[in-house]
């Protein structure tokens, strides 16, 4: 009944066949329906069928393309002695990085890095952005950091050393933004409330 009429396209004939998809895409490829009555031109054919296999594609591969496309976007920017320049910030803590092509001379505050961080566990924090993208030891960075404590001081460098590698060199953000170096942590300490013993925390409440 579907087909019957002499107004009945090919379409409907179609529909009630119940030919696939994979059915369809064989006609397709062995003859074009562009002149055929009730089909839209091969052409547009060709774009709905690749609009449903970019869609089945998942999203961790989307927002890798869509990262290597910001990646090409992005051009190198340095200043007028040749340095890239990145800011990092962590809790109280700001840095302000300069990193240039080197042999690996690493300065914080006009003093070597070690000296600066006696621990090897704030050492190898710092060092991770140049692991992760294989320039460790192609690089002389200059940082100057201040506020906040210890730890803080460690993650805002790490963040400012990212920033100046991404903008040195674009094509390290996907490598660096998968590991997360690009990433600004805005945690902070939570502040006292009135009638509280501290964010938190209340008072022991006796009823009698």
């Amino acid at each position: 009944m579907v087909t019957a009429g002499r107004n009945r396209t090919f379409g409907d004939f179609i529909g009630a066949s119940g030919i696939t998809d994979g059915m369809l895409d064989t006609l397709i490829s062995l003859k074009d329906f562009q002149g055929i009555k009730g089909l839209p031109p091969l052409s547009e054919l060709e774009d709905i069928r690749y609009e449903k296999n970019t869609r089945k594609s998942s999203r961790a591969e989307i927002e890798r393309q869509k990262q290597e496309e910001v990646a090409k976007a992005r051009v190198r920017t340095v200043d007028d002695k040749g340095r890239a320049y990145g800011t990092g910030r962590r809790k109280c803590s700001v840095a302000r990085v300069w990193i240039h092509p080197g042999n690996g001379k690493f300065t914080i505050n006009d003093e070597q890095f070690d000296a600066y961080f006696p621990m090897l566990d704030h050492r190898a924090a710092l060092l991770r952005p140049f692991s992760e993208t294989k320039t460790l030891g192609l690089w002389d960075i200059a940082c100057t950091v201040q506020g906040g404590g210890t730890t803080g001081q460690v993650r805002a460098i790490q963040l400012g050393v990212s920033r100046a590698l991404q903008n040195w060199e674009p094509d390290l953000r996907p490598a660096l933004k998968e590991s997360g170096f690009l990433t600004r942590d805005s945690r902070v300490v939570e502040r006292k409330k009135p009638g509280k013993a501290k964010a938190r925390k209340s008072f022991q409440w006796v009823k009698r």
